[in-house]
This record gives C-alpha cells, sequence and structure tokens, in this order.
C-alpha cells in the first residue's frame, strides 16, 4: 500500500468524526457533496494530492466551473484503496 494511501486511511478517523458532526446538523442542511476545499481538509492532503487521486480514479463531478466530490463516492473510494 503506498505511503498516500496509508496516510489518507489514517487520517479516515478524522474524517469520520467530521461526518458524525455533520450528521447532527438537521436534513435540511445536508449536501450530498463536497467542495473541492472541503475534499482537501476532509482526507487533509494538498490540491495537487487531489488532482493526483483523481488520476487514480476518484471520481469528481462538475457543477458548473466548480468541481465537487459526491461524500458516498469519497467514502467508498477510500475503502476500496
Amino acid at each position: 500500500m503506498s505511503i498516500l494511501l496509508v496516510t489518507i486511511l489514517s487520517r479516515l478517523t478524522i474524517g469520520r468524526s467530521h461526518l458524525a458532526k455533520e450528521q447532527n446538523n438537521s436534513q435540511e442542511n445536508q449536501r450530498i457533496h463536497m467542495t473541492f476545499q472541503e475534499t482537501q481538509e476532509f482526507l487533509g492532503v494538498s490540491h495537487q494530492t487531489i488532482y493526483r487521486l483523481m488520476n487514480q480514479g476518484l471520481a469528481s463531478h462538475k457543477i458548473g466551473k466548480k468541481r465537487v466530490f459526491l461524500k458516498e463516492e469519497l467514502i467508498q473510494w477510500i475503502k476500496d484503496h
């Protein structure tokens, strides 16, 4: 397993606590996506690393000119890698 993936997995615990906090919010305020910056903070990596992960298969979507990541896909990708 690469050092990058080990780092991401070690930070998954932080990400899970972040998601747990969000789950405490009301359903009206819930979003199913994360912005590029939110994804960086969630994974604790730089923007270059996000682009590298996208080249390795991390799914992202464009909404207008903005790139977003679906929370479910992001969590599943982490589990799979």
